[in-house]
């Protein structure tokens, strides 16, 4: 992005100093020597290009051990080593290919300022000749009108000479009554001389006309020369842009190659965790590699945050992610497809239908140390589950116990620590303790929340209306923040459906989800979306 930026910049002032210079040929009329525009084109010209670029290189040295065991380790030494020097290798290579795009750039810099320099010494040329030009015409002028006027002067002097002459003799002829034949001499000598004088007259006047037009001719000549010599330099200009496109688009072609082995997240380059990846990277797949796999592994990556809306940056790693409204996904191990033939629904259930207990499916986080869990679980009421009774009735009851109706997710084993708690509840006509404790908040609780849950949990009912046994609620989903009624507040505790939890320490855990009842036939909570995010 910052080359085609660098380009656009370069390529666009030159093209308004071509129309710049384009501009100055129409407007300029008269011209003067193209020497020194030749002089000035010859620095642009000669311009050319650095790249600069350094090798790394490293050494690898094997000592060999007579013990077979450090033998060993010191192998697998050399080939990490091996590794590193192919990858310091292509980090080296990237690095010239990068300092000989940012020469090219500052090359194209360079040649926009000479190109500027240019364009003002021309201007400043143009300004010369205009005024060299006007100054010439209006020294022509004023020698042409005094030459003229020298003329018309030295016409009248001589002619009033002329006539002086011939008024004289008229008077003497008068006075000494000469013949006819002396007058008529006279006027011959006097049309004798008025005609040199215009004959005289003429030639200068043809003369100086002959100086103003040769002066123009060598004016519109110099202007000739100075605008074919301004379109060659523009014609090299465009050569010039043609060539700087055509290497920025090779870069471009070569950066797009190498961003495999540029980024973080690629198979060859794979990432510690999705947190590690730049966070001006896109959301989407990204490799990582794990302590758990041999190879690196594929993972879906949120990097702007926005999947959980926790107020947490980028970087979160998405470890579960199940949506059965797609026909093309299966329940996950450990559970079981449940259909409705009352609803056009698929849900994943226990592994034994109403089996009492918890079903239990494990979701890897391909040993990733995170602090921070967010998610969601999207489930359904079937029949008459107690939320937290069976708490209230076992108070003796751990985590690692049936303490809910409804869905528990935690990480770690013996015991399990809590990260939050779906509870399904019975309906929202009674106020007692098999219902959720927002249900009635005026009203005091007569339930227990299980201590070791805290605040960490939602807590909703499928029935607005006294609750029927063996009915599936399929019009109001559990745990999504809607369809809560009037008096309950359930939709708004803990900002449903997306959870976000710190944990109190980090850790690599994976994800422990179990979907629990302690009553049959009559409690589920079949569960249609989970999806979970780690950081």
């Amino acid at each position: 992005m910052e080359l085609n930026t660098a380009y656009d910049v370069v390529h666009g002032n030159r093209e308004i100093q071509a129309i710049d210079l384009q501009e100055s040929i129409a407007y300029n009329v008269n011209q003067r020597s193209l020497t020194q525009t030749d002089n000035e084109y010859s620095t642009i010209e000669n311009t050319g290009y650095n790249t600069a670029g350094d090798t790394k290189s490293t050494e690898s040295v094997l000592d060999n051990k007579s013990n077979t065991k450090r033998i060993r380790q010191e192998v697998a030494k050399n080939e990490y080593g091996k590794k590193r020097f192919a990858i310091l290798v292509i980090v080296a290579f990237v690095l010239s290919l990068l300092v000989a795009v940012a020469a090219l750039v500052y090359t194209n810099i360079e040649l926009k300022n000479q190109m500027i320099s240019t364009n003002k010494q021309i201007q400043s040329m143009n300004e010369q000749l205009n005024n060299q030009s006007s100054q010439q015409i209006q020294i022509l002028q004023a020698q042409l009108s005094h030459s003229i006027l020298l003329l018309q002067n030295n016409f009248s002097e001589q002619l009033s000479s002329t006539n002086k002459q011939a008024q004289s003799m008229n008077e003497q002829l008068i006075m000494n009554n000469q013949s006819s034949q002396q007058i008529q001499i006279l006027q011959a000598q006097l049309s004798h001389s008025i005609l040199l004088l215009q004959n005289n007259f003429s030639e200068q006047l043809s003369s100086t006309n002959k100086q103003v037009q040769s002066t123009n001719e060598q004016l519109n000549n110099q202007s000739s020369q100075l605008s074919n010599s301004i379109i060659d330099l523009s014609s090299n200009i465009s050569e010039q842009n043609k060539h700087i496109l055509r290497n920025l688009n090779d870069a471009q072609s070569i950066l797009k190659e190498l961003e495999p082995l540029l980024y973080l997240g690629t198979i060859n380059n794979p990432a510690s965790s999705c947190s590690d990846i730049p966070q001006d990277r896109p959301s989407g797949e990204y490799w990582i590699a794990t302590n758990t796999t041999s190879s690196p592994v594929q993972v879906y990556c949120d990097m702007n945050g926005t999947s959980c809306s926790c107020n947490i940056a980028g970087g979160w790693m998405r470890v579960a992610n199940l949506d059965m409204t797609d026909p093309n996904q299966n329940c996950p191990d450990g559970m079981r497809l449940v259909t409705r033939t009352t609803a056009p629904l698929r849900t994943c259930g226990g592994q034994i239908e109403r089996q009492v207990g918890c079903t239990s499916t494990t979701y890897s986080t391909y040993g990733v140390e995170y602090s921070n869990v967010c998610g969601r679980i999207i489930a359904y009421q079937s029949s008459t589950p107690d939320a937290f009774e069976p708490y209230f009735t076992n108070r003796a009851a751990s985590i690692d116990d049936v303490y809910v109706d409804g869905v528990s997710l935690t990480h770690g084993q013996s015991p399990r620590q809590h990260i939050w708690t779906f509870a399904n509840a019975l309906d929202e006509v009674r106020f007692n303790g098999y219902v959720c404790p927002c249900t009635r908040p005026d009203l005091t609780y007569t339930g227990v929340v299980p201590p070791f849950i805290g605040q960490d949990y939602f807590c909703e009912t499928g029935s607005r209306q006294a609750f029927i046994i063996g009915m599936f609620y399929p019009d109001d989903p559990l745990w999504d923040g809607q369809g809560c009624g009037g008096t309950s507040t359930c939709c708004e505790f803990n900002n449903p459906p997306w959870f976000c939890k710190q944990l109190p320490q980090p850790t690599t855990d994976d994800i422990e989800l179990r979907l629990c009842g302690n009553q049959i036939p009559d409690e589920d909570s079949p569960i249609e979306i989970v999806e979970i995010y780690i950081r």
